[in-house]
């Protein structure tokens, strides 16, 4: 037996279906009517419906031998509550960027040994982390770059290197140049 919320998603995912959704909402209509309405024969349009119905979207209502299909207010329920659930949770805190830049700064200086992430954002965190250390337009001494990060990080050459191709310091011999 199929998942009541995979039904939905999948009679969702044809836009015939949706479209016939769309002109229930309006109101109740036969099959000859929504027919005529999408451009699809009545065996096509009753397909969709048996669908429909089936993902509890829609309803019908027999009246003698006339039938009558309307939505169901109830049934994109459960779709539009996960929806809000998604985005309620983006918003939230733990999605904001400030708290993803922690996040990620966190996890770099307690598992440092693996070294400098992968992940461009996380990776771009941590640079700037450590460009942050430093005076900008001022010219410092290699080894006072060395041990302002190297109890941070012991591969500090390697986060040099990297904001040096970023163009954030320049080196100089034995200096370094912090620029913006």
């Amino acid at each position: 037996m199929a998942d009541p919320f995979d039904l939905k998603l999948r009679a969702l995912a044809d836009p015939r279906r949706r479209r016939i959704l769309e002109l229930l909402a309006v109101r109740d209509r036969g099959v000859a009517d929504l027919a005529e309405e999408c451009g699809l024969s009545a065996p096509t349009v009753s397909h969709h419906l048996a669908i429909l119905r089936e993902a509890g979207l829609a309803g019908m209502r027999k009246e003698g031998r006339h039938h009558d299909f309307y939505l169901v207010p109830t049934g994109p329920g459960e779709l539009v509550q996960w929806l809000n659930l998604l985005r309620q949770r983006r918003s939230q805190p733990a999605w904001n960027q400030e708290a993803y830049r922690e996040a990620a700064l966190r996890s770099f200086l307690e598992h440092s040994q693996r070294g400098l992430p992968s992940h461009p954002r996380r990776r771009q965190v941590v640079l700037d982390w450590f460009h942050s250390l430093l005076e900008r337009d001022r010219l410092l001494p290699v080894e006072e770059v060395a041990a302002l990060w190297s109890p941070h990080y012991a591969d500090w050459e390697e986060i040099l290197a990297a904001l040096v191709e970023l163009g954030r310091v320049e080196r100089r011999g034995d200096y370094i140049l912090i620029s913006d």
